[in-house]
């Protein structure tokens, strides 16, 4: 379908994809990372563009409407991923994408609008026209100063923004050799002031550096003043009303492109950490065993539920003919890559240290690990808990140690169920891990679930915690049934519990029954 028979809005997002297109192709990029096969944008029935290049087959995954002024004029369009994270980023692009047709419109209709009001504004438009798709920042400040000087008629022009880190960035045109304090003063003077400043021939502090005029004005972002444009030395004149009065709207255009194109680098960074974040995720639950070892005597069942967020619950098994049966539970402390990358490392550090000790006790892979991790965990002021138990068939002995990890609860088929309490601090607190191993007969019928605190910290809709006491009286109820099914209805009292509320933290279980 030609531009010509599109709607003016439809029209307008094309203008959209055309002046910026590069960015849209690190937008696909991102989405095929995350594992589309494709992304494309619609509008009247037709398609605007694709991605990668050359794609004809598209089968919708899922879509996201693209709206101008409460009305739907085109949809983004994934195919080859359908979860919820990924629907809600895909709503997020399609949303940026029309704020930037609405500001294309909205531009648009004021630079038309200026044109008719005056013939001098005329420049203006090609002020916007000269910046519209310049998509680097350091390109746009050097831009808007070059057609600066020419609108204004000066010797030279600078551009200085305040960037969120505290530094400044600065471009001039044409290149001239300006004290970066003298340009911070400005901004700072036009900042406290939120009005320009002008000085014409004899300031002593500003004759000094060659100049004999200095306009400046504030630039607006995101309504604070964090960017100035100055002009220097107006050519055989001297800066007067006029000139203000323009540099104002060249301000204000300066300023209005700046924040568009802040907005479009940060809607593109946040897609690529959402990407991130999911790459995280997969490979984070993939290092979690899917498959389970054959124990005699035990029946075992176990399983992690992610947060939305990468976070640092991990649990492993480690089953070996010359070696008692050993499983642990980890929780560091935190979420995002930190918790991720530090799981990732204790986890490595548990299953070797169970399978090369000649001895590898509960306590002592806990003594050890600790002393492998305390530096790294010190170093970001993180920490872990965790369970380690080791089964002995022959004896059906149950030995364990516990540093800082709760809940765990052990239920006896002929008894109440009690809580294993942790007797050592978390790995990472201290030098050495003060967990002793501790022992009991595992018979029969007998059930032990080890958790991480997304379950004893679930919450409803009243900030209410799901707490130890509902757990023990949960493990109790469903203590006759299999591994799978304590699992199973654990996961499903809780979720029932949180009535929909969003999951605060990771829940983590292994559930181990005697048979």
């Amino acid at each position: 379908m030609s531009k010509a028979n599109l709607s003016p809005e439809a029209r307008m997002i094309s203008t959209v994809i055309s002046g910026q297109r590069s960015q849209f192709r690190s937008l696909a990029d991102a989405w095929q990372t995350a594992g589309a096969t494709s992304l494309s944008v619609w509008a009247n029935g037709a398609r605007l563009a694709a991605w990668p290049k050359g794609v004809i087959d598209i089968t919708p995954s899922m879509s996201a409407p693209i709206r101008i002024n409460g009305e739907d004029v085109g949809e983004l369009v994934v195919d080859g991923v359908g979860n919820p994270a990924a629907e809600k980023a895909l709503i997020a692009n399609a949303g940026f994408i029309s704020r930037l047709a609405r500001m294309e419109n909205e531009l648009n209709g004021m630079t038309e609008r200026l044109i008719d009001t005056q013939d001098q504004l005329l420049a203006v438009y090609g002020l916007t026209e000269a910046t519209r798709n310049h998509l680097e920042l350091d390109d746009l400040l050097t831009q808007v100063a070059k057609i600066a000087t020419e609108l204004v008629s000066c010797e030279a022009a600078f551009v200085l923004i305040q960037q969120p880190d505290g530094s400044s960035k600065v471009e001039h045109f044409p290149e001239v050799k300006l004290d970066d304090e003298l340009i911070q003063s400005c901004l700072t003077k036009v900042a406290d002031t939120s009005e320009y400043l002008l000085l014409n021939l004899g300031d002593t502090e500003y004759s000094k550096a060659g100049l004999r005029g200095l306009l400046v004005h504030p630039i607006v972002i995101r309504d604070q003043i964090t960017a100035a444009i100055g002009l220097i030395n107006k050519k055989d004149a001297e800066f007067e009303f006029p000139d203000i009065k323009l540099l104002k709207v060249i301000a204000e255009h300066a300023g209005s492109r700046m924040e568009h194109l802040i907005l479009f680098q940060e809607s593109i960074e946040q897609s690529k950490l959402q990407v991130e974040a999911d790459l995280a995720k997969r490979v984070q639950l993939r290092l979690l065993p899917t498959k389970f070892p054959e124990v005699e005597g035990l029946d075992l069942w176990a399983g992690s539920e992610p947060a939305s967020q990468v976070g640092g619950d991990y649990y492993a098994f480690v089953s070996r003919p010359d070696r008692p049966f050993t499983f642990c539970v980890g929780d560091v402390s935190g979420k995002g890559m930190p918790a991720a990358l530090l799981m990732a490392m204790s986890r490595t550090v548990m299953r070797t240290k169970t399978t090369v000790d000649p001895t590898p006790t509960p306590e002592v892979i806990l003594d050890d690990c600790n002393s492998e991790l305390y530096d790294d965990f010190t170093e970001v002021s993180m920490f872990a808990t965790v369970f380690v138990g080791q089964y002995h068939h022959e004896e059906r002995r149950l030995m364990y140690a516990n540093a800082g990890h709760s809940p765990v609860v052990f239920c006896p088929y002929d008894g109440e169920p009690v809580l294993f309490e942790a007797d050592g601090t978390a790995i990472g607190v201290l030098p050495t891990s003060l967990a002793e191993d501790q022992e009991v007969i595992f018979r029969k019928d007998d059930v032990l679930v080890v958790m991480t605190d997304g379950f004893s910290e679930a919450s409803n809709h009243d900030d209410e915690l799901f707490g130890y006491d509902r757990l023990l009286k949960v493990v109790k109820m469903l203590s006759k049934k299999s591994a799978k099914g304590i699992f199973d209805g654990l996961y499903e009292t809780i979720k029932n519990f949180s009535a929909g509320r969003p999951q605060d933290d990771d829940q983590t279980m292994i559930v181990i029954k005697g048979v």
